[in-house]
């Protein structure tokens, strides 16, 4: 067997160890509580490469594994793994996702002392894939942002919501920011940058369901409550239209 509780391995052969254990639970059609036992046994091997290859293979093939789920306990050699992958990638989807694994890392990592530089190093990556890749892919890129953005990135992220064609890109550029705003980034200044934007993509938008998580987002920066949850996920058109008309009344007094 491969655990030992939820730990080590106990034969010296890691990746031939790894490599048995996963044979046998795709054999099984992965039951959780087993599947579980594994993430975890990846997290602890140290077979960065193998980790990362199940990864990929799982993302091919549309299967949610969820074997992501321990990379970050490889730490910051994990994280170096990751970027060479984005420089050496061909491969549009597996490329994004990457970037997309990495930022998920860095979300969970603010205390650890290796987060600001790579930041720094993925910020500049997001930005430039989002202004190339298609919607989809853009759609989990905007996140990203908002994961591991700092203040300079509001200023894009305004710019994103008022410029996109696709809505759940909007939806998401304002999400973004209001994640900026849990991730050390001052409310205030989310806020008093991004008030001007808010105000001109709630009055265009067209799309109700979008129109709705915006304001979600946007009353979340705001402390306000405009909209309830259900009304959006049900797409009230009238209770959002309603929510939208206060948000536009507040921000204009701002």
């Amino acid at each position: 067997m491969l655990l030992v509780g939820s730990l080590g391995l106990i034969m010296s052969d890691v990746r031939e160890t790894l490599e048995k254990a996963y044979n046998e639970l795709a054999i099984k059609d992965f039951p959780d509580g087993e599947r579980i036992k594994f993430i975890v046994a990846l997290g602890a091997s140290g077979e960065i490469d193998y980790h990362y290859k199940l990864i990929c293979d799982s993302w091919k093939s549309g299967r949610r594994l969820y074997l992501e789920n321990s990379f970050d306990r490889h730490g910051p050699d994990g994280l170096e793994f990751l970027f060479k992958k984005i420089s050496e990638a061909e491969d549009e989807v597996i490329k994004v996702l990457t970037e997309y694994l990495i930022a998920e890392i860095l979300s969970k990592s603010r205390h650890r002392d290796f987060y600001a530089g790579f930041c720094e190093r993925l910020i500049p990556i997001l930005i430039s894939d989002i202004k190339t890749c298609d919607e989809i892919l853009r759609r989990k890129l905007i996140i990203a942002l908002g994961w591991v953005g700092t203040s300079n990135e509001i200023s894009f992220l305004t710019r994103q919501m008022l410029s996109e064609d696709d809505a759940l890109c909007r939806v998401w550029s304002a999400s973004s920011l209001m994640q900026l705003s849990f991730h050390g980034i001052g409310k205030e200044e989310v806020c008093e940058a991004s008030k001007d934007a808010f105000a001109k993509v709630l009055a265009d938008e067209k799309d109700m369901q979008a129109c709705g998580l915006i304001l979600e987002s946007v009353q979340t920066l705001y402390d306000k409550k405009w909209v309830s949850s259900s009304a959006v996920e049900d797409v009230d058109e009238g209770k959002i239209e309603k929510g939208r008309k206060s948000a536009l009344r507040f921000l204009s007094k701002l």
